[in-house]
């Protein structure tokens, strides 16, 4: 159970949807009733903090997840593109799109945007551009697709493995396996975590007045055993989690529980 606990990142590197169920319908599914959760009140804040949007604005969504900022711009009237790599999140999201003429949702690589320059007057990428692989050509090309006077927006997690059930997760691992190693969060993570890197990062993509804001979002779901049943999917969607034997699940589970008591509120 040690060397399983080890094992992995907190999201498989594949591409290839045999090698990472992160790019399945199923997973979309998952994403959009749990981790969307903790996800979504953080695009929706990106989305106020950008300013007016009017019906003239296009927006591009870079790893738009399950649509949380993409979905209610073109509510707005605004023209929006949104996708990723993930195939399932973006059949979702055409989904989703399909009251909104005005929307599209495309499998694109964030690092090799099959866009023209100066396309966009907003661009965000709400946990997104801090996973790749090659992050500063993803910043870059952010900021190459953004008209001139455009906005871009980043958001990136503070602390790894991230929030809501990632964070419940970390911790119990860590309690079961103490003297594990836990899965190392990417280069980008770490450095845009740091909000004076993140600047510089920025600014060296080519933006200018630059602005970083610290924002919360609270996970609002079940506790106990509730929890438990809710996240079951999710879980095994975390690779730390799911190379665990039955017996290793069970004491991470009882851990949870540990976990999720600390942090209940609201009773």
């Amino acid at each position: 159970m040690q060397e399983a606990a080890n094992s992995g990142n907190w999201l498989p590197k594949d591409t290839a949807p045999a090698g990472n169920p992160h790019l399945s319908d199923r997973f979309a599914q998952v994403y959009e009733l749990t981790a969307h959760r903790i996800t979504g009140p953080v695009a929706v804040q990106a989305l106020r903090l950008a300013g007016p949007i009017d019906g003239h604005a296009r927006i591009l969504d870079i790893a738009a997840g399950a649509g949380a900022l993409s979905i209610p711009a073109p509510v707005r009237g605004a023209t929006g593109m949104a996708g990723g790599i993930a195939a399932g999140l973006v059949n979702l999201l055409s989904d989703r799109f399909k009251p909104f003429p005005n929307a599209q949702a495309s499998v694109m690589d964030g690092q090799a945007l099959v866009i023209d320059d100066d396309s966009f007057d907003f661009a965000f990428s709400i946990f997104g551009v801090s996973l790749f692989n090659d992050w500063r050509t993803g910043l870059a090309e952010q900021v190459r697709v953004l008209r001139p006077g455009g906005k871009a927006c980043v958001a990136t997690w503070k602390i790894p493995p991230g929030g809501g059930p990632f964070l419940v997760m970390g911790k119990a691992i860590r309690e079961v396996f103490p003297g594990s190693k836990p899965p190392a969060p990417p280069d980008g993570f770490v450095t845009l975590s740091d909000s004076s890197r993140l600047v510089t990062e920025l600014e060296e993509a080519g933006l200018v007045d630059v602005h970083v804001i610290e924002v919360q979002a609270v996970w609002q779901g079940a506790t106990g055993q509730a929890y438990l049943d809710e996240l079951r999917d999710l879980h095994l969607f975390m690779p730390p989690y799911a190379a665990l034997d039955e017996r290793g699940r069970r004491e991470v589970d009882q851990a949870i529980l540990r976990t999720i008591g600390a942090y209940k509120a609201g009773e």
